[in-house]
């Protein structure tokens, strides 16, 4: 290997440290922070199994389904996120050792602490979110694919490898749809590293795209269907149904402040000389083509998406799991690693003290998407007592992420939502089924009762469930009765 890519000593021992917190921080999160209203979600779609859903393609939800044979738990929850986890750092190991084959742990544990100190990656590698799947296969297809270019580098004609990475490529789209950014930077890597550009010449790449494009099937077959729901929703509805979108010139440096923020300011300058100087080493030189081509596919077009609609911060999720293993080769100074060491040691500690009480409330402000995560076995306890008090003939909520959290404590994948927002929800609930009967309504300050009361003839408060804690009111769901379930007339 190339001496320009040694880790400094000084590197190594900070990076063993923080990464050793990190992870004692990442523990904290996953085994106390209670489910996040999506995380709830998507365990339900794991309870009732599809071809696809409306939001997000099946994948994700199968495995839920699978896990959750061993029961309802917060270990259950995010038992795939601690897998996915060991998986990405395994393949960083494997990376590790071909960048270092002398001392592989000099180079593996700077890329883990400084993979694990991005705060994107950091908490989406900590809930059960699609992400964290998403971003095991984006490396694991990468691994693969690079396995395949060393070998067909070498002279070995062995197409396998190429199947395999498209395989995991369809996976990767069959979790998400952003995983296609991983497919066209893949196609680049073809076109930019010249030592595999003869492979264009075969008939493999296209069929292995083929491949990749006839795993998504089953979102194909629930679409059509379902009327083409989620792409309706992903290509116009999401962006309230206004095609051609407007331009607004100010998202873009939303968009790249966000991406500063989340995925550390430390780290860009070596992204920079990633793109300027190769290290001479083989391995890390395939790889980093590979990444570039990736992050290069990736980073503009959410950018240039955020000219016309806002972009959260982890649609760009896909960009940077390629670089982190690689990083160590271009970020020298140590102080600037432990500036960014830091900077996600910082967050770290903020996101598992907010898993106890939400860092928000105690600054007097209100967090709704981590304060509604507190509370709900106190809901769900109250909801199965009145259910004894009330002959009702279901239970629903006010906004989908409540309803998920209400089912999930109470372990009842048929709570429903009565929401104007277009939903998973939409295909578990036939309001037709329930016509004339009474239900019990779980509303909050976010989602109130004004949609749902146009669907009751009455809807009666009963009572409220604060969640306190340290002397901090952190979260105030109401309970409603609902009397005689109509369809309104407008529906």
């Amino acid at each position: 290997m190339s001496s320009s890519l040694a880790v400094r000593p000084s590197i190594v021992r900070v990076s063993q440290f923080a990464a050793v917190l990190l992870l004692l921080a990442k523990a904290w999160v996953m085994f106390v922070h209670p489910p996040v209203g999506d995380e709830a979600y998507y365990w339900l779609w794991g309870q009732k199994l599809d071809w696809s859903y409306f939001d997000h393609p099946p994948f994700h939800a199968w495995l839920l389904g699978l896990v959750s044979v061993i029961g309802w738990s917060l270990l259950s929850l995010r038992l795939l996120a601690w897998a996915t986890l060991l998986g990405t750092l395994w393949i960083f190991w494997l990376w590790a050792k071909r960048m270092s084959p002398g001392s592989p742990s000099n180079w593996w544990w700077p890329a883990v602490a400084l993979y694990l100190a991005s705060p994107l990656y950091f908490a989406m590698t900590s809930i059960v979110f699609h992400d964290h799947l998403l971003i095991f296969l984006v490396v694991a297809t990468a691994h693969v694919l690079l396995v395949f270019a060393e070998r067909f580098e070498a002279g070995h004609r062995d197409f396998r490898w190429l199947y395999a990475a498209a395989v995991l490529l369809g996976l990767a789209v069959l979790t998400k749809h952003n995983g296609a950014l991983l497919g066209l930077g893949m196609a680049l890597f073809f076109v930019a590293h010249s030592a595999v550009r003869r492979v264009l010449r075969t008939p493999h790449p296209y069929r292995a795209a083929l491949l990749s494009i006839a795993i998504q099937a089953p979102v194909l077959w629930w679409n059509l269907n379902e009327s083409f729901a989620s792409y309706t929703f992903h290509i116009s509805e999401r962006w309230g149904g206004t095609i051609p979108l407007e331009l607004h010139p100010n998202g873009l440096s939303r968009y790249a402040v966000s991406a500063l923020l989340w995925v550390s300011p430390f780290v860009f300058p070596a992204i920079a000389g990633m793109f300027l100087r190769p290290s001479g080493a083989p391995f890390a030189d395939r790889a980093r083509v590979l990444a570039l081509c990736v992050f290069g596919i990736s980073t503009p077009t959410t950018g240039l998406l955020s000219l016309f609609v806002d972009v959260y911060f982890y649609w760009n999720i896909v960009a940077y799991p390629l670089l982190f293993p690689l990083l160590a080769g271009w970020m020298r100074r140590t102080w600037v690693v432990a500036l960014h060491l830091m900077y996600g040691l910082t967050l770290a500690v903020l996101l598992a003290v907010s898993s106890v009480v939400p860092i928000s409330t105690l600054n007097g402000r209100s967090d709704w998407t981590l304060s509604s995560s507190f509370g709900w076995p106190e809901v769900a306890a109250r909801v199965e007592a009145l259910k004894g008090l009330h002959e009702v003939g279901f239970v629903a909520t006010t906004g989908y992420q409540i309803a998920a959290e209400l089912g999930y404590a109470m372990r009842d994948p048929d709570v429903v939502t009565i929401s104007p927002r277009h939903d998973q929800y939409d295909y578990w609930f036939r309001p037709e089924d329930h016509l004339g009967q009474d239900a019990l309504i779980v509303g909050d300050t976010r989602f109130g009762v004004e949609y749902v009361s146009r669907y009751f003839e009455e809807l009666v408060p009963l009572e409220q469930v604060p969640y306190e804690r340290f002397g901090y009111l952190i979260y105030e769901p109401a309970i409603y009765l609902g009397k005689r379930f109509r369809i309104p007339a407008d529906e």
